[in-house]
Parts: C-alpha cells; structure tokens; sequence
C-alpha cells in the first residue's frame, strides 16, 4: 500500500513502511520549526508562541518508536498551522481577503483565538500585526495540514488491512491542572471523544495500563480531544483513536523550557502503553511489552 511521502521540513514518520503493531503514535503540536514569515509577522514577543508548544512531547515517543511503534510528529510549530483544528475552524476577522465560495466554521476554540492559524492568546493579546492572507493559509493546509491527515489515514488503513484493526494515540502535553476535589492529582487526561473515537473497553485498558505506571489518570475532562480524534476515530471499523495528555511537569524542568529528570519514566511509560493497546488488536504484541 502506497503512503505518501512528506516534506521533511513539514513532519517525519517511522515504522510506518513495514508495519509490526497496529498502532499509531501521532504527535502533532511539537514542531520547534518557525518560518520567518512568522517572525516578519509578530506582534506579540517571541516567548507567546512557546505557549503554544506541547515542548518536547515528541521526546515522549522516543521509546515505543524504537520498539517499533509506528510515529508520526509535526515539525512545524502550531503558531504555523494547528493540525488538530478543521480547516475551516478560524476566525474569519484573522484572514484576509478570503474569496466568496470559503467561509469560515468558528468553533469555540477559533472564537477565542485559538483556531486552525492562532490569533489571540490569554494574556497576550493579538499576535500578529496583520490578518494573514487566504492564499497563505490555504498553502498551508495544502502543504502541511492536508498531507499529514491523508498519511495519518492512510497509515491507518494500512494497519486495518493489515491487522484487522488499528489504533491512534494523538499525543499531547497540558499545563498541570488543579487537584480533583478529593486531593488527588491529574498526571494524564485520556480523551476519546466521550466514547466517539474509541471503545470503551481500549480506553479503560489506557486508563488501567497508565496507572499501573504509577500515574494519576483521568478521562475526557477536561480535555475529550479535537480534530484528529473527530476525523480519524472509526471505533465501528476497529479503528480505534484516543488523544493522551500529559501534565508538563511530570518530564520537562522547572521552568518547564527544557526536558527534565522524570522524562524517561513517561517515555517508558507511552511505550508500555502502545505495545499493551496492541494486544487488543494483535494479541502476540502483548509478548513485546514484556
């Protein structure tokens, strides 16, 4: 099966061209690369759009890839283009010139500056001194945003034909959020959509699996997952997607800049996860995790 090549400057995958688990490791909000339109572009200081950085979530990874986990991260940064956004979910006042047949959807997100291209951020403001133009967002989703859903989807229809199923672990960083009521801390949020993007059953065992590791877990709050959990879940098909959350804290420095003294313990444990979620579609995996 044919899956098309990206731009290295765009995103990189491994393990996808001969596949030996049914998962794929999606990292999509790591890119560190900022073109210099950006930097001709900006309002707000330099440090804003480290804000937007999941910092060094494709470290995370690292693991399950040697391992032989198929991964896939995105090199350009999400002040580029936001990969887990719609296309169309933007701020029609942050674009230019637009012609009339496209039109805009505005999420929530988008409304508060946070859509396909961010425009505003908390505590900021404004982050660019011009809309951008339509041509330039559109190259971006032809470029960027386009080709890595299609090598997404077609990684896993590879792994359905393949193994008869697959599973997307859309992997992200979060700021550490408040204690439950009870006092207890929240390491991990696994979204899967409320149900819509994975079965339950898969989530439970990415729940249990993460705990096992020593982590403190919740599910779908306060984040159920976006975009890419909405575009490629297929839980009726066996294609199973869930986003993974993971508190900052727990891998990078204190001034969370830098990876820290607990990242391999995360590292090892996203590899843990993958090769266990394997098991639920190709039961000889559960050897590997061993």
């Amino acid at each position: 099966m044919t899956i098309n090549l990206p731009s290295p400057q765009t995103f990189t995958r491994t393990g996808t061209d001969v596949l030996q688990y049914p998962v794929l490791i999606s990292v999509p909000h790591a890119g560190r690369s900022y073109p210099q339109a950006i930097w001709e572009n900006l309002l707000a200081p330099r440090t804003a759009l480290v804000r937007l950085e999941d910092r060094y979530s494709d470290l995370l990874a690292r693991s399950a890839a040697k391992a032989g986990v198929a991964v896939m991260v995105a090199h350009l940064a999400r002040g580029w283009i936001d990969l887990n956004r719609h296309p169309k979910d933007c701020d029609p006042t942050s674009i230019a010139d637009s012609p009339q047949h496209w039109h805009a959807q505005p999420g929530p997100k988008a409304r508060g500056g946070l859509g396909i291209v961010p425009h505003h951020l908390g505590g900021v403001g404004q982050l660019w001194r011009r809309p951008w133009a339509w041509s330039e967002l559109q190259h971006r989703i032809d470029t960027v945003h386009a080709p890595y859903h299609n090598c997404v989807a077609s990684c896993l229809e590879h792994m359905r034909r393949t193994f008869g199923g697959a599973i997307l672990i859309d992997l992200h960083s979060m700021p550490s959020l408040k204690p439950l009521p009870d006092g207890r801390r929240v390491d991990i949020v696994i979204g899967d959509q409320f149900g819509r993007s994975a079965g339950s059953r898969l989530s439970a065992l990415a729940q249990w699996t993460l705990e096992q590791q020593g982590l403190a877990v919740a599910l779908n709050h306060p984040y159920p997952g976006g975009y890419i959990l909405e575009r490629h879940g297929a839980p009726a098909g066996n294609v199973h997607a869930i986003q993974i959350e993971v508190d900052r804290a727990l891998y990078l420095n204190e001034a969370q800049q830098e990876p820290g003294s607990g990242l391999q313990k995360v590292v090892e444990a996203i590899r843990v996860l993958a090769l266990t979620l394997s098991a639920e579609i190709l039961p000889d995996a559960m050897l590997a995790a061993e």
